[in-house]
C-alpha cells in the first residue's frame, strides 16, 4: 500500500480545552485539519490575539535575518564566533518546544535590542552617505590653502568663490578682464578648477553674469577650516563611524548562542498562528467547537487516545472521505522508492484517488540512470558522494534525498559499467556481457544494438504507462475504461514486439541477425502473425471503443483520433534515444581523455604528471556533467513520455498541523 487511506475526523470539544487538544494532536503528527462545515447556531470565532502573536512573530523574524547577516559580514573578524548557531540543524524535543513560551520574554528583548540596532546602523549608514558625498564636493578644493571663510565680501567689494570647467578658464579670464575693477585668480587648476573673482560693488553684478555665462558653480560651504582640514575631519567621523559599527557586529557575534532560542521562538509563534488561523475555521458555540480534518485510518485510534489524555470530554469520530472531497495524499513507501517521491512531487503529487507511481518511477529512473552511466569508476563515486552528502543532512528534506537518488542510480551504474566491461572507459574485466557503442580497434561497434536496447526500454516504459492508466481506472471504479484504454494499449504494445522483432533485427543489425541462434529465430518468426493479429486487433478495439461516450460524428473522429495519436506514441519512443546519446557521448569524451592522458605519459614523468592531471580533470567533467545530463533527461522521461499517458497528479500533499518549521525539527 503506498496511497494510505485516510479517514475523515470530526471532532467536538469544550473552548477551554481547544489549546491542549490542538497541542496533542500535533504531538501525534497525525492530523491535517480543513475547514468545518458550518451547523445550525454555530458560529465562527475572530481571535483579536493573532495580531499581537504575528507582531512578535516578525519581530523575532527580523531579529534572526539581522544576525544572520551580521554573521555572514563577519566571517573574517576575530570576534567571529566558533560554532555559530546558524550553521546547525535545530532538534528540539516536543516539551521543550511546547515550553518555548517561557523564553518570550527573552526573546522580545532582543527583538528590541536588534530594532535599536537596526535604528543605529541606518544612522550611521545615512550619516556615512552624508560624509562621502560631502568628501566628494571637496575634491576640487583640496590644492586650496586658505579657510572657506576666508573667502568673503567686504564693504566695497564681492568676492566670487568656487568652481568652473578647466575649458571656461580663459574665456572667464578674457570676459572679466573687460571688466573695471575686477580680478580672477586661478587657485587649483584640474578639470574642474577653482577660481576666485573680486569685484567692486559697482561692478559685481556684470562680473556674476559672465560667470554664470560660463557655468559658474560658487562654493557653498563656509567652514571656519581649508578643504584639507575638513577632509581630515570627515576621515575621523567616518572612522568613528566604522568604529560604532564594528562594536555592535562584536556585540551580535559574542551574543550568537541566542539565535538558536530565537529560531525555536520563531517556530513556536509560527506555530501559535498556526493554530489561532486553523481555530479561525472551526465552528462554534458559546462553550463548545467542533473540527474537523483528515487522519491515516492506521492511526485512527492513536489519534482518539492522544486526545483522550488531555480531555475527557470530547467526542471523535471517523468516516470515509466523501468522493467529492479533496482528500490529501500520504505516501508509504519503503527507505528506496521514497528518495524518488521527490522527483514525482517536482511535477505534482499523486492524487489521492489514483495509484502511485513511485514504484514505478523508481524502476525506470534508476534503471536509466545505470544506462547513461554505465561505468564502474563513476558508479562507486557517485555512491561514495551521494552516501557521504547525504549523511550530513539530518532532516529528510528534497537536497538530501536528492544525494540518495544520485547514490542509489550509482549502484545500477556499477551494474552496467560491468555489463559494458568500463571502469572509467578502460575494460578491466575479462568478459563482456553488452557490446560497447563506441568503436573498438577493429571497428566493430555495438551501436545499432545498444540503440535498439534504449528504444526497447521505452516501449516497455511508455507500455507500463498504458498499464498504469487501467490500475487508476479501475482503481476509480470505470473498470470498461480500464480495459479499453489502458490495456488495449498494452496488449498493442506486445504484438507489436512479437510481430517486429525479426524484421527490426534484421534490417538494423544483419550481422547481428546473421548470427542469432535458430531457435531465436524460428520462435519469433511464428510469433509475428500473432503479434500482427494482437497488435491490430488492439488498435481497432481501442479505436472503435475511443468516442464511446461521444455523440453522432465524435464517436468516428474520436477513432481516427486514437489512431493519429500513434504517431505521437512512436515520437515517444524515439525520445529515449536520448539514453543511447548521453551514454554514447560519456563513453567516448571518458575515451577521448584516456587517450590525451596516456599519450602524455610518453613524454617521461613529466608527461605522466601532465597525463595525470589532465585524465583527473577530464573524468571529473566528464562525471559532473553525466550526473546533471542524465538527472536532466531521465526526469524528463519521467514526466514527459511516461506521466503522459497516465498520470493526473495535482494532490494536496498531507501536511499535519505543526509540520511546517522553518528552523525547529521537533522529536515527539
Amino acid at each position: 500500500m503506498s496511497v494510505v487511506s485516510m479517514s475523515k475526523m470530526k471532532l467536538m470539544g469544550f473552548n477551554a480545552h481547544k489549546e491542549k487538544i490542538l497541542d496533542a494532536l500535533y504531538r501525534t503528527g497525525c492530523v491535517e485539519l480543513s475547514e468545518t462545515e458550518e451547523f445550525t447556531d454555530t458560529f465562527r470565532v475572530c481571535d483579536e490575539s493573532i495580531d499581537a502573536i504575528s507582531l512578535k512573530y516578525d519581530l523575532i523574524g527580523r531579529a534572526i535575518e539581522f544576525y544572520g547577516e551580521v554573521l555572514e559580514k563577519s566571517k573574517d573578524k576575530p570576534y567571529y564566533p566558533k560554532n555559530p548557531e546558524t550553521a546547525k540543524n535545530l532538534f528540539v524535543s516536543y516539551e521543550d518546544f511546547i515550553r518555548s513560551s517561557e523564553k518570550a520574554e527573552t526573546g522580545e528583548r532582543e527583538g528590541q535590542k536588534v530594532r535599536e540596532f537596526t535604528e543605529r546602523l541606518s544612522y550611521f549608514k545615512a550619516e556615512r552617505a552624508k560624509l562621502n558625498n560631502l568628501n566628494a564636493n571637496l575634491l576640487p578644493y583640496l590644492a586650496v590653502s586658505g579657510k572657506f571663510s576666508d573667502f568673503c565680501d567686504t564693504k566695497s567689494t564681492k568676492t566670487f568663490f568656487g568652481t568652473v570647467k578647466k575649458d571656461n578658464i580663459a574665456p572667464v579670464a578674457e570676459r572679466l578682464s573687460e571688466i573695471q575693477a575686477t580680478d580672477m585668480s586661478v587657485l587649483s587648476d584640474g578639470q574642474i578648477s577653482v577660481i576666485l573673482v573680486n569685484s567692486y560693488n559697482d561692478y559685481a553684478d556684470a562680473a556674476l553674469e559672465i560667470l554664470t555665462d560660463y557655468e559658474f558653480a560658487p562654493c557653498p560651504y563656509k567652514f571656519d577650516c581649508s578643504a584639507k582640514e575638513k577632509a581630515a575631519e570627515i576621515a575621523t567621523e567616518l572612522n568613528g563611524l566604522d568604529l560604532k559599527e564594528e562594536e555592535i557586529y562584536k556585540t551580535v557575534c559574542e551574543n550568537a548562542a541566542v539565535i538558536k532560542d530565537l529560531k525555536i521562538l520563531y517556530d513556536y509563534y509560527g506555530f501559535m498562528l498556526e493554530k489561532k488561523r486553523q481555530a479561525e475555521n472551526f465552528s462554534c458555540t458559546a462553550s463548545t467547537f467542533i473540527l474537523e480534518g483528515f487522519v491515516p485510518t492506521e492511526k485512527a485510534e492513536q489519534v482518539k487516545s492522544a486526545v483522550s489524555m488531555v480531555s475527557d470530554a470530547t467526542f471523535i469520530e471517523f468516516s470515509t472521505p466523501d468522493k467529492s472531497e479533496t482528500v490529501p495524499t500520504l505516501l508509504k513507501n519503503n527507505f528506496a522508492v521514497r528518495q524518488t517521491e521527490f522527483i514525482t512531487d517536482m511535477y505534482s503529487a499523486p492524487n489521492y484517488r489514483e495509484t502511485d507511481p513511485n514504484k514505478a518511477v523508481f524502476f525506470f529512473f534508476m534503471l536509466f540512470m545505470g544506462v547513461i552511466m554505465a561505468d564502474i569508476g563513476y558508479g562507486v563515486i557517485m555512491v561514495a558522494l551521494g552516501l557521504f552528502l547525504a549523511g550530513r543532512i539530518k532532516i529528510d528534506n528534497g537536497t538530501r534525498r536528492l544525494w540518495y537518488n544520485i547514490a542509489i542510480g550509482g549502484i545500477f551504474a556499477i551494474l552496467f559499467g560491468v555489463l559494458f566491461n568500463s571502469l572509467f572507459g578502460v575494460s578491466v574485466l575479462p568478459f563482456t556481457l553488452l557490446p560497447s557503442p563506441v568503436p573498438s580497434e577493429g571497428g566493430q561497434t555495438g551501436l545499432m544494438t545498444i540503440l535498439l536496447c534504449c528504444l526497447a526500454l521505452g516501449v516497455l516504459q511508455i507500455a507500463f504507462g498504458y498499464f498504469m492508466k487501467a490500475l487508476n481506472l479501475f482503481k476509480s471504479g470505470d473498470i470498461v475504461g480500464g480495459i479499453f484504454d489502458g490495456l488495449c494499449w498494452v496488449l498493442f504494445f506486445i504484438g507489436f514486439v512479437f510481430a517486429s522483432f525479426n524484421f527490426l533485427i534484421d534490417y538494423l543489425m544483419a550481422d547481428a541477425y546473421a548470427t542469432m541462434d535458430e531457435g531465436v529465430k524460428n520462435f519469433f518468426d511464428t510469433a509475428a502473425m500473432p503479434g500482427l493479429i494482437v497488435m491490430l486487433s488492439a488498435l481497432f478495439i481501442a479505436a472503435a471503443t475511443a468516442g464511446r461516450a461521444e455523440k453522432g460524428f465524435g464517436k468516428v473522429s474520436k477513432g481516427f483520433g486514437s489512431i493519429y495519436g500513434l504517431i505521437n506514441i512512436f515520437s515517444d519512443i524515439l525520445s529515449y534515444a536520448r539514453l543511447f546519446g548521453l551514454m554514447l557521448s560519456g563513453m567516448i569524451i571518458a575515451k577521448t581523455f584516456n587517450d590525451i592522458g596516456t599519450g602524455l605519459f610518453e613524454s617521461g614523468v613529466i608527461g605522466y604528471l601532465f597525463g595525470g592531471v589532465v585524465i583527473l580533470i577530464g573524468h571529473t567533467f566528464n562525471l559532473a556533467m553525466g550526473v546533471l545530463g542524465a538527472y536532466i533527461h531521465d526526469s524528463r522521461l519521467q514526466y514527459i513520455e511516461f506521466f503522459g499517458k497516465f498520470y493526473t497528479g495535482e494532490g494536496s500533499k498531507f501536511a499535519p498541523i505543526g509540520s511546517d518549521m522553518k528552523y525547529v525539527y521537533v522529536v515527539k
